[in-house]
């Protein structure tokens, strides 16, 4: 598949009293060749052109080439006909005698036994079948599969080039060499002879058949009666001559080196073409001809809506300044060099040369009774009257050196606009009468009258004055929000409102009191706008920069009203080159006959709207093609479509996209051929557009990256004439999310996340119980030292205070001051051991259980050294580097010393054994002496000191175990679990000291 893209179209340059408007399509326009050998329309409305090598397929705007290989892999061959059936084929012929039957998917290739000749040409007869024919006069008939060849056996002549075609009273014709006639019942018969070989045929909707022979062209009725139409060409042709009858029944000959020539029965006309070399002729739906050129590419042939008068037609000059109309119906002009001229009999004539009066003539404006007013530059205003001019000067009272505009009330009173100074005049009843106008309101150029009688003025600067009951009022701030715009034209429409054409800012409309203005933002095609009327059919015509423009009156009218968002112009570009005058009045004309009257920078244009046929059908859209990130996912194809891609001609398809994509662009078209160029589209993607998108002439549509979802893309038509589609051509697409968006996803990011929220408050929660733990721990362990602090050093510090009293007391008995100041002495030496054992107890560095075992076993063997008692201490080598926590060390510690406190105070033992195992869970302290033991548990203070030791271990979570015997001295087993290992595990071993 290969898309050329187009410009608009090339149009011919005619002489500016040519009928008709050519418009060319070459390969610079897309066009894939300009050698056109056959169009054809099918069903869908698209025009098929034959190029040798390609087919191609046109919208009006846009052609799309088609390879031939692209149908027929390696085919070597080159089209050189088409055909359209009843049916809704597409046939095609072939350089080398190949027919090909295209229709949707479905392609039909036809060879055998069918001449390798070139096929000339193909038609269908009354019973669905295809004739071919060839160079050289070979015919064959395709019917239901089945190729049948005629011949002389059938009465077909031998020879030459052969036309068949059927009429409007369904007979089928043959013409060939100099022969015509009936093909029926399987034979041929013939009808007429011309005296030279036949070089084309078509049929005759009226009954039988024109034909071309010997440059002339010529009827054969049904009954063989001929009639020669007359010569169209000197050059008497010998090579196939391409005929058309139009829907009007006028005949149109291609010949092959002397242009195109149209027969209304009259006689020929010679329509310029882009060139002479004319290969195929075909009317499309709109009746618009098509003409396929050897050469010169694609041309439209069309009537023109616009006709242009210039020097040709009389005019002393192109340009016209001013325009009217008299009570006559007579037409005037003032042109650019000042001359007064006016119209009779189709020409202009001159009647008053610019230097025969005072002053070039700038303006003219009727006068009663058939007389003419005439406005100069050099100080003077005229009057014509039956062939004879009066002229009132400066003396009379007249002030304005030149007069830009003239107007004639409908009082009969004279206005006139006066430059150098600014002033308005008014001539009435032989007298000058002047107002005052702002001193800087610049040139004064339009004036109109409404139909309450006022008169509206307008300035370049932008000022707009009205003229009521004798006073001028400056209306500017009612027309104006901003800086105003310079007027150029003014225009009462038949509802009394008043029209304003701006210098660049559109056109405005002051009705009842309320102002708006409509520029190119809401669908104007210029801003710039210099001329306004109305014709009898709903229409404002507009004379712009940019050429002539037209759009209905109802539409500006809604558009001003704030009831419609967009206004829809149809734009004439017969003649690209126009441009509207302006900067006199009156300028415009809309004459009496309803022709519509504009002057333009290069000649005179003139508008019949009642030669212009309205399209009233409506331009259905389509969608072409779309694509994703520059790459083609979907076109509008049949038997053309490249493998892989959506066929946009099957209805009901849907497109799915993938998520990711970055552009997503449709392209779309409305088949109409008479003016393409003016047709206009809105679309919208439901689901993201909340209102329709106006695309005016634009035909392509571009998304940004699109979110997951389901939509449907809808465009709609406007055909050169306003009418808009009743339906749209959609499409339903639907994005695929990213897998983050999927459902699934989405429930299991959530549960994920609620799990993870979850995890994070548990811990969080942990973390925190573990820091009241901890912090309890504390607490704990802050009032445990606290109460050590306060009950054994308090206790012991006031033991000592007493002491120091009696030591004091007693200080003169040497005696008893000695025993004091022994105990003294011993108290404090229990206070340093008791505030060492707390400082130890509570410093962090001693948590482990190797710092535990040693600072009981060192503990131990003082103690009991002090108490002369033997100790022997079995502690382990390596005991596992763990933790000990403060709490179970400190109450650990407190039982190993209160069993050796007991021992020394109760046991007389002579010995203690000190046994500290550990394995990777446990540590077990065993104290073992060799005194007096027990029998069964004390019931005194010894009591009290075992139970402290069996609560101890039990807060820790160890147990004590007691084993007493008399005389056979106790042994006390302390187990605690080693919490909070780390690091290395020693062996356990032991040790005795």
């Amino acid at each position: 598949m290969v898309i050329f893209g187009v410009a608009l179209p090339g149009v011919l340059q005619a002489s500016t009293n040519s009928a008709w408007t050519v418009q060319v399509w070459r390969s610079s326009d897309g066009l894939p060749n300009n050698n056109v050998t056959a169009v054809a329309q099918t069903d869908d409305g698209f025009l098929w052109i034959a190029n040798p090598s390609h087919l191609a397929r046109f919208d009006g705007v846009n052609f799309r080439g088609i390879p031939l290989r692209m149908l027929i892999p390696e085919i070597d061959q080159e089209t050189t006909t088409l055909l359209r059936s009843r049916s809704g084929c597409l046939w095609i012929g072939m350089n080398r005698g190949m027919v090909i039957c295209l229709k949707g998917e479905t392609l039909e290739v036809y060879t055998n036994n069918l001449p390798s000749e070139y096929i000339q040409t193909l038609a269908e007869d009354n019973e669905g079948g295809i004739w071919v024919t060839f160079r050289g006069g070979n015919a064959c008939r395709i019917q239901n599969g089945k190729i049948t060849r005629f011949g002389t056996t059938e009465g077909l002549p031998t020879g030459y080039e052969c036309y068949f075609v059927e009429d409007g009273h369904s007979n089928f014709w043959y013409a060939k060499g100099i022969e015509a006639g009936i093909f029926s019942k399987g034979r041929f018969k013939a009808l007429s002879q011309f005296p030279k070989t036949i070089t084309g045929a078509v049929a005759s909707s009226q009954g039988g058949i024109w034909v071309a022979s010997n440059g002339h062209l010529f009827h054969c009725d049904s009954d063989g009666a001929i009639q020669d139409c007359g010569a169209f060409s000197s050059s008497m042709p010998t090579a196939p001559t391409p005929l058309l009858e139009d829907a009007s029944h006028a005949v149109w000959v291609g010949t092959p080196d002397r242009g195109l020539y149209r027969y209304d029965g009259s006689g020929f006309e010679n329509v310029p073409v882009s060139n002479d070399q004319i290969g195929s002729l075909f009317q499309d739906r709109e009746q618009n001809l098509w003409v396929g050129t050897d050469g010169g590419g694609l041309d439209r042939i069309s009537p023109r809506v616009m006709e242009l008068e210039g020097v040709e037609d009389g005019l002393p000059s192109p340009v016209v300044r001013s325009l009217c109309q008299d009570s006559k119906g007579m037409l005037w002009a003032a042109t650019k060099d000042g001359t007064v001229v006016c119209q009779s009999n189709g020409m202009w004539h001159t009647v008053i040369l610019g230097h025969s009066i005072t002053g070039e003539a700038t303006c003219v404006a009727p006068a009663a009774g058939g007389a003419l007013w005439i406005g100069t530059q050099n100080q003077s205003l005229n009057c014509w009257r039956d062939g004879r001019l009066t002229t009132l000067r400066a003396s009379d009272g007249l002030l304005g050196k030149v007069i830009r505009g003239l107007f004639v009330d409908a009082a009969g009173t004279v206005w006139i606009l006066d430059e150098y100074p600014n002033i308005i005049q008014c001539y009435r009843d032989g007298k000058f009468f002047t107002f005052n106008v702002p001193s800087d309101i610049r040139a004064i150029r339009p004036i109109v009258e409404d139909k309450d009688g006022n008169l509206w003025v307008g300035s370049s600067r932008g000022t707009l004055l009205e003229i009521k009951d004798g006073k001028i009022i400056d209306q500017t701030a009612e027309t104006t929000t901003n800086r105003p715009f310079a007027i150029r034209s003014l225009y009462v429409s038949p509802d009394n409102a008043l029209w304003i054409g701006y210098a660049g800012a559109g056109i405005g409309r002051l009705k009842d009191g309320h102002y708006s203005r409509i520029s190119i933002a809401e669908g104007l095609s210029d801003g710039y706008i210099s001329l306004i009327s109305t014709d009898n059919r709903g229409w404002m015509w507009i004379g712009a920069d940019s050429g002539i423009f037209k759009a209905r009156l109802q539409n500006l009218e809604e558009v001003a009203d704030g009831k419609a968002s967009r206004v829809d112009c149809v734009h004439y570009k017969d003649f690209p080159a126009l441009q509207a005058n302006f900067g006199n009045s009156p300028a415009m004309l809309r004459s009496q006959d309803g022709r519509l009257w504009m002057p333009m920078l290069t000649a005179l244009a003139v508008i019949d709207p009642s030669r212009i046929s309205e399209d009233e059908i409506p331009a259905n859209p389509l969608l072409e093609n779309i694509s994703v990130d520059d790459a083609t996912v979907a076109t509008y194809g049949g038997m053309t479509l490249t493998p892989g891609l959506l066929d946009l001609e099957k209805p009901g398809v849907e497109l799915h996209l993938p998520p990711g994509h970055h552009r997503l662009v449709f392209d779309f078209a409305a088949l109409s051929f008479s003016a393409p160029e003016n047709v206009q589209f809105r679309y919208r993607m439901v689901g993201l557009d909340n209102n329709w998108i106006q695309a005016g002439t634009q035909r392509t549509a571009t998304y940004p990256q699109v979110a997951a979802g389901n939509y449907q893309f809808e465009v709609m038509a406007c055909n050169s004439d306003g009418v808009w589609s009743t339906t749209s051509a959609t499409m339903a697409l639907s994005v695929a999310p990213f897998y983050w968006q999927t459902w699934w996803f989405r429930i299991g990011a959530f549960v994920m996340l609620v799990g993870v929220i979850r995890y994070v408050s548990m811990r969080h929660l942990r973390t925190k119980l573990q820091i009241l733990e901890q912090q309890a721990a504390l607490d704990k362990e802050r009032m445990r030292i606290a109460k050590d602090l306060h009950d054994d050093l308090g206790t012991r510090l006031t033991k000592i205070v007493l002491l120091s009293g009696l030591a004091q007391r007693d200080r003169s008995t040497p005696e008893k001051l000695t025993e004091h100041l022994r105990k003294l002495s011993s108290a404090a030496q229990q206070v340093i051991t008791s505030l060492d054992e707390t400082v130890w107890a509570v410093n962090p560095r001693n948590n482990t259980l190797p710092n535990l075992i040693s600072y009981i076993g060192r503990f131990a063997m003082e103690f009991l050294k002090t108490a002369e008692i033997r100790c022997v201490a079995d502690l382990p080598e390596r005991p596992p580097n763990c933790d000990i926590p403060a709490a179970a060390r400190h109450n650990l510690f407190l039982s190993v010393k209160e069993a050796l406190n007991n021992v020394v105070r109760h046991s007389n033992a002579d010995a203690v054994r000190l046994r500290i195992t550990t394995t990777d869970q446990l540590v077990e302290i065993s104290i073992e002496d060799d005194g007096c033991g027990f029998a069964q548990a004390p019931d005194n203070d010894t009591a009290d000191g075992l139970r402290n030791m069996r609560q101890r271990l039990e807060e820790i979570g160890g147990t004590f175990e007691l084993r007493s015997e008399p005389r056979s001295g106790t042994k006390i087993v302390f187990t605690c679990p080693c919490d909070g290992q780390n690091g290395k595990k020693g062996k356990n071993g032991q040790n005795g000291h």
